[in-house]
């Protein structure tokens, strides 16, 4: 229980949601619950990469949505039907058990509440566990020693399915913007981090969000929506089944993805549209919750390293050449504006 600890490590652990019956005052959100799109036939676009267009439906896709669904990836479906299993195992556990795993002060990795910047809203309805570079201690404090050993192992395997296909797509990427040698590398990097997310039902779904509205400062992040479940005795309405993640889109609002299991959500973050001189838009993208329906989901990021140069490539850039490491502290001031204060 958070009471368990204090200072900076209470801060990262969930409330007990399975305990809540109403929204607490500190929880409530400011963002706008209004502004979303009704028209359940307009999503972002789907990718074949088996396709011999599969390329130029990237492009497209990354520089209008930020966003695309990719099908035909070539991850067996049997272990995303495991990796699923296996998140939902390790949230359906005490949380006495999974706070033995909580993030300590300053880190990444473990069990809590993955906050984005220090100055968001604590109002986010979520609990998260995340693995950085298939480092497992925080996972060994959790399972007993047979039951952790079939967690890592299946995490372990889809780690090293999306390292693989992660590297492929942005292979593709680098490609398309006509990349230099330097950037060329960036497609392969051992510092990547694997982030599960369970978003339990909520009580007052207008004024609280799963995850605020933000963008991720990775070239692509890869996410797969696991299951939908049922809170005890009710019926799941037939939008909590594929939505939930929205991305929004200039001029008009916020849109609800219709999510397929079977697919991989492919977003455009903040490297990408900086090295390609603002022709890939970084996708703002955000979580709603369910009165009827427990999510979980999981997130794969690659990181450059923290000296990596970001230079547009194009003429004239649109940005000014910043290290990785610099635009980190840029964005932790503040992230909405992160882009636009190293525009030119």
């Amino acid at each position: 229980m958070a009471g368990a600890f204090s200072g900076e490590a209470a801060k990262n652990i969930p409330i007990d949601f399975s305990s809540v019956e109403s929204l607490p005052e500190s929880r409530t959100s400011s963002n706008n619950f209004s502004d979303v799109v009704d028209d359940m036939s307009m999503s972002i676009p789907v990718v074949d990469l088996q396709d011999p267009n599969a390329k130029e439906s990237i492009s497209r896709a990354c520089g209008e949505w930020g966003a695309f669904q990719l099908k035909n990836h070539g991850i067996p479906l049997s272990l995303l039907k495991e990796v699923d299993d296996e998140i939902k195992r390790f949230f359906s556990l005490p949380t006495e058990q999974k706070e033995k795993g909580a993030r300590a002060p300053g880190s990444i990795s473990g069990y809590g509440s993955p906050k984005l910047k220090p100055f968001f809203s604590n109002a986010q309805w979520h609990e998260g566990f995340v693995i950085m570079s298939s480092r497992y201690d925080d996972v060994k404090k959790v399972f007993p020693e047979d039951d952790c050993a079939r967690f890592c192992e299946t995490m372990e395997e889809i780690q090293k399915k999306l390292k693989l296909l992660v590297e492929k797509v942005t292979n593709i990427i680098l490609e398309l913007l006509g990349a230099r040698g330097e950037e060329e590398k960036w497609a392969k990097t051992d510092n990547y981090a694997l982030k599960m997310y369970k978003y339990p039902t909520c009580p007052a779904t207008d004024r609280i969000l799963g995850l605020d509205p933000h963008r991720d400062t990775s070239i692509v992040t890869f996410l797969h929506q696991t299951q939908v479940e049922a809170k005890t005795g009710n019926e799941i309405r037939a939008e909590d089944q594929t939505r939930g993640f929205q991305v929004f889109k200039e001029g008009i609002g916020w849109v609800p993805v219709q999510m397929d299991s079977n697919m991989f959500v492919v977003i455009v973050g903040d490297v990408l549209e900086i090295l390609s001189n603002g022709r890939f838009k970084s996708n703002l993208h955000r979580v709603t919750v369910s009165e009827t329906a427990y999510r979980y989901s999981y997130a794969y990021f690659q990181r450059l390293s923290r000296e990596d140069l970001l230079c547009p490539i194009g003429s004239p850039p649109r940005f000014r050449a910043i290290t990785l490491g610099e635009y980190d502290v840029v964005k932790f001031k503040d992230p909405h504006k992160a882009l636009s204060s190293i525009s030119i």
